[in-house]
């Protein structure tokens, strides 16, 4: 069947399928691993659940724009070894189609329970599983040899079970590393106010520098640095008077520094606002908990206030309809607390409250970091196996990366970023409430050092090409500071759930994904006369089945 361009014709079914399927699943991530990026700062109260939703859309899909390829590639061709497909591609583009429909299902059934899961543990086990049931075992890259652009370390299923090891601990270990020297310099200091102030354009410098390295190794790396160029450009790496098509780490570096360190001096204004306005708002906060106190102090005749209330009008069915869409944004997170958590909330340790707001404002730029750092790892694990469909069925071959054109592989990933955006805004809360408030009690210093240190983690992996799991990164780097507080700062059973959805993801998706490929391999078709699919590349196992339709017999 692969030796024509014929079955293309048959297959082509899959391509518009396999998209809605696709931005479905961009809308589990959305909904689920979003969190990854903004549950800090919404369980911190930096930000709203509408303010962290209109950042989202910008910034996860400015991320999977600008620099979600390196991942796409390996989730698309770093588990399944294309040299078993080349003769079926039609066969790799159904296995993808069934690969994206489990992990849309498992994201957003994860979501309604509020169980945080990895969509690279869903992505990675929906590939294995498909590639077991399609080709066998021996088909899946378990192993594969490293190079020297990612230090050698191992690459397929092992260096990805490393990673999601290393993503928590390396996570937890940066993030308390930097709150243990925040609270001790500056937290606890008798003028902590005015040294989070003079800290602020230091942690500006770090968020944008992450930010432009980040754009200028992976976003732009294929655009100015051709490969195998006898003139690549000073911004490009070559070896033997030959360009690599790597970017310089260490000239992008120095690039990433100059222009972090002239938004940090254009911002200094800012910093004297921000005074101000922290001065204000303490003295507003301090009137308004006076009148309060003296509004509560007053007695009201609770059934006088009853008798006046008028019973809200019947809506329509399209309000009700808008009512459910704007769920996830009218809920209030903070309000559903239960004992175990207002006891983590309880024990924590209490800061200076100017001190606290100055670091709402510095919390915006950490967010913006790390959900432009979430929307290039997670958007490419959404949107990886739709690109192999869709290149293989443009291209009519199997290669080791997926042939796209630039234009076709900008407006897969743009829309898998409009998907995880429409997916925050509708149904996000659910994990933002597990993350931001359940887990661990997130105050902004504490959410500004979760953030970057969960962001310095998964930019460097997103450079060496490894699809870290950012909701490893963000849960270990949560869990490492609020271990600073005692074992009572961390939600014990809200931590068990996760890790258990952690274990079972992989076995989740994979078994329910090679279910669907094995029941669509071995079903029969009806075209006109009874027929059926048994080319070369279906396994011999499919063919043995007694259900099997002899299409000849019935002819």
């Amino acid at each position: 069947m692969a030796g024509s361009d014929e079955w293309k014709d048959e297959w082509m079914w899959i391509v518009p399928f396999g998209g809605i399927v696709a931005f479905i699943a961009a809308f589990g991530i959305g909904a689920n691993d979003v969190a990854n990026a903004y549950a800090t700062s919404v369980g911190s109260k930096a930000l709203t659940i509408k303010q962290a939703c209109f950042l989202a859309v910008i910034f996860e899909f400015l991320g999977a724009f600008l620099a979600g390829s390196q991942v796409a590639d390996t989730i698309r061709s770093g588990i399944a070894d294309y040299k078993c497909f080349t003769d079926t591609p039609e066969i790799l583009m159904y296995g993808n189609m069934c690969v994206i429909i489990s992990v849309a299902m498992w994201l957003i059934l994860a979501t309604k329970y509020e169980m945080p899961v990895s969509t690279t543990h869903s992505c990675v086990g929906g590939m294995i599983g498909m590639t077991i049931v399609a080709k066998g075992s021996d088909c899946v890259v378990w192993s594969a040899e490293g190079n020297e652009y990612n230090l050698y370390l191992p690459k397929g299923v092992v260096a990805i079970i490393l990673s999601w090891i290393l993503s928590p601990v390396l996570s937890g270990m940066f993030s308390s590393g930097m709150f243990l020297v925040l609270r001790a310099v500056v937290l606890r200091a008798s003028n902590s106010f005015r040294m989070a102030i003079k800290l602020y354009p230091v942690l500006i410098f770090v968020a944008v520098m992450l930010n432009v390295f980040f754009i200028i190794s992976k976003g732009l790396a294929k655009k100015i640095c051709p490969s195998k160029s006898s003139d690549p450009g000073f911004l490009c790496e070559e070896k033997d008077g030959v360009g690599t098509g790597k970017v310089d780490a260490m000239v992008a570096l120095g690039l990433s520094a100059g222009v972090a360190a002239g938004v940090a001096l254009a911002c200094y204004p800012l910093y004297s606002y921000i005074s101000r306005r922290v001065e204000e708002r303490t003295v507003n906060d301090a009137s308004k908990a006076t009148a309060d106190a003296e509004k509560k102090s007053s007695t009201i005749d609770v059934a006088e206030v009853s008798a006046v209330v008028e019973p809200a009008a019947e809506q329509t069915r399209s309000q009700r309809v808008i009512s459910v869409l704007m769920t996830s944004l009218n809920t209030d997170v903070h309000l559903s607390k239960d004992t175990q958590t207002m006891a983590v909330h309880d024990n924590a340790e209490k800061f200076d409250a100017r001190t606290e707001m100055v670091f709402e404002y510095i919390q915006i730029f950490t967010a913006i970091v790390d959900s432009f750092a979430h929307g290039a790892n997670d958007v490419a694990n959404a949107m990886g196996p739709f690109m192999a469909i869709h290149a293989i069925h443009k291209t009519g071959k199997v290669g080791k990366k997926a042939e796209e054109s630039e234009e076709d592989g900008l407006w897969i990933l743009a829309l898998g970023g409009i998907g995880i955006g429409v997916g925050l805004c509708l149904y996000g809360y659910q994990i933002i409430r597990a993350i931001g408030v359940k887990l661990a009690a997130i105050t902004p210093p504490r959410g500004v050092c979760i953030e970057l240190g969960s962001a310095v983690v998964i930019i460097f992996g997103s450079f060496l090409g490894l699809p870290l799991s950012t909701t490893h990164c963000q849960v270990g780097a949560t869990t490492g500071v609020a271990l600073l507080e005692g074992k009572g700062g961390v939600n014990t059973w809200v931590l068990f759930k996760t890790v258990i959805g952690w274990i079972i993801t992989l076995i989740v998706v994979g078994f329910s994904t090679g279910s669907i490929l094995a029941w669509g391999l071995a079903a029969p078709v009806f075209e006109g006369k009874v027929n059926v699919y048994l080319d070369e590349g279906c396994p011999d196992w499919a063919t043995s089945h007694d259900y099997i339709i002899n299409a000849t017999a019935l002819a």
